[in-house]
């Protein structure tokens, strides 16, 4: 497999608290992405256990964290003005959508509904 993967902010807590292996999400060849909007919800919680936080700060700066451009703004809007969806999940498919990317997701249910081209993929099924 080749090309573009954005990860839901759900798959990085769940590796954070290893409930998934690395080994079955991440591939060779592959660009690894997040939204910035998912940096901010893992960053932004208040965590009781450094070593789950050190590991999410490490994971985040490993992979590319994609800004809120101009065209995932444009993209998000058009998406929440046909879907009725949160504008974090919005911002997160954008974002997958810009890339042309497959969307990595525990929360397929966020996502099905969105008439779009993103391919959704959910690694514990």
């Amino acid at each position: 497999m080749n090309g573009n993967i954005v990860f839901d902010t759900n798959i990085l807590i769940y590796l954070s608290k290893k409930l998934i292996e690395p080994e079955k999400i991440f591939e060779e060849n592959m660009v690894y992405s997040i939204s910035v909007i998912s940096k901010m919800e893992l960053l932004g919680y208040s965590f009781r256990n450094k070593l789950e936080e050190g590991f999410l700060v490490d994971l985040i700066n490993s992979l590319n964290v994609v800004p809120l451009n101009d065209i995932v703004v444009e993209t998000t809007i058009a998406i929440r003005k046909n879907n009725k969806i949160k504008l974090p999940d919005a911002i997160v498919y954008a974002t997958a959508q810009v890339l042309k990317g497959k969307l990595i997701t525990n929360n397929i249910e966020d996502f099905d509904k969105i008439i779009g081209s993103v391919e959704l993929v959910n690694p514990i099924d």
